[in-house]
């Protein structure tokens, strides 16, 4: 069974629900998250990573206070 972590989008940016495990960074559900990573999704359809953050509410305020990019 594939496990899917918990995603956000705010303010057209995705934040990612994350946790370290051993050597490698997963996808985590929110209530199990040790951090929060940003992500926006680049022109060819591709997330580009944006930023980590320790808390949702630092993820989410840096979403929001952010400008939207505009893609031409």
């Amino acid at each position: 069974m594939s496990f899917k972590g918990f995603t956000a989008i705010v303010n057209k940016l995705h934040i990612h629900a994350m946790r370290s495990a051993g050597a490698r960074v997963i996808e985590a559900g929110q209530s199990d998250a040790q951090f929060f990573e940003v992500y926006r999704r680049g022109p060819s359809g591709v997330l580009l990573f944006l930023q980590r953050e320790a808390s949702f509410d630092a993820a989410f305020e840096f979403c929001f206070d952010r400008k939207p990019v505009q893609v031409h």
